[in-house]
């Protein structure tokens, strides 16, 4: 017995570290190739590098203004979070209450998760440039929002749920209203969840790049995402400087998940043993 799950145990740590080189290998690869030249990736791009430089490093900011489009993902992400948890809030809110309607509003957030994004590109593309909100971060951040909010939706309302009812029931029979029950009641007990769908929603919004493109035109609302593509071109492909931006492009949305990882996790599973 004792050796049939050492078997099994051995067999599960080499298949997670088969699964951990597979994740790793290309990662450390784009890190390398990003302090190469760019002709040296063109004429053997696996091989060993005789040097390292930050060059490419240095001519992404110069070439381009990164530092532009660094601001306009940040504030994207900002905005994307801040109207799309008020939104998931409410609606989880008014849904851990009974009325007549209810069952079809749960099941019309819940198709959100399932139809395709990319079916909306024209209306949001018609919607977006009707309200005059083309090549603007605030209409990218609202199709963002609306994109985010049935994710957003299902993981705090379901956070809510597990809120046992005698709170909600004693804070009515001390005379709070419903403001005071959610303010003072609700989310205070629902922060993981809140926190675990922000997280979600900065880095939906921090890598996403289809609407990016769609709704922009220009450096004033140019995502990080959007420039990295300016160094692929049909008629050039800089690969050193793109493989440069992408690594400048994945760093905070590392550091944002390593932080926060424990919420996260505690997010996810605190409906689980909630009683």
């Amino acid at each position: 017995m004792i050796k049939k799950f050492k078997v099994s145990v051995m067999i599960m740590y080499f298949f997670l570290l088969l699964v951990f080189a597979f994740m790793l290998i290309p990662f450390v690869w784009l890190i390398i190739s990003s302090f190469r030249p760019n002709a040296d990736l063109f004429n053997a791009p696996f091989a060993i590098p005789e040097k390292l430089s930050f060059e490419n490093y240095i001519a992404v900011f110069q070439s381009h203004p990164m530092l532009l489009y660094f601001g306009n993902s940040v504030a994207i992400a900002f905005l994307v979070t801040v109207i799309t948890i008020f939104a998931a809030v409410m609606a989880s809110y008014a849904c851990i209450h009974r009325f007549r309607v209810k069952p079809g509003i749960l099941l019309l957030f819940s198709l959100g998760l399932f139809i395709p994004t990319n079916a909306f590109m024209v209306p949001y593309y018609v919607l977006i440039n009707r309200i005059g909100l083309y090549d603007n971060i605030l209409g990218i951040a609202l199709v963002y929002a609306g994109i985010n909010f049935p994710m957003s939706f299902m993981v705090i309302k379901g956070y809510m749920d597990t809120i046992p009812a005698e709170l909600k029931e004693a804070a009515c029979i001390d005379g709070a209203k419903a403001r005071q029950v959610l303010m003072k009641v609700i989310l205070p007990i629902s922060v993981p969840g809140i926190v675990t769908a922000c997280v979600f929603i900065v880095i939906n919004s921090w890598n996403e790049l289809l609407f990016a493109n769609l709704l922009n035109q220009s450096d004033k609302s140019r995502t990080i995402q959007v420039a990295i593509r300016s160094f692929l071109t049909t008629f050039e492909a800089n690969y050193a400087y793109a493989f440069a931006a992408m690594v400048v492009t994945i760093l905070p949305t590392i550091i944002i998940y390593a932080l926060l990882t424990d919420k996260i996790i505690g997010g996810m599973t605190a409906g689980s043993v909630k009683g």
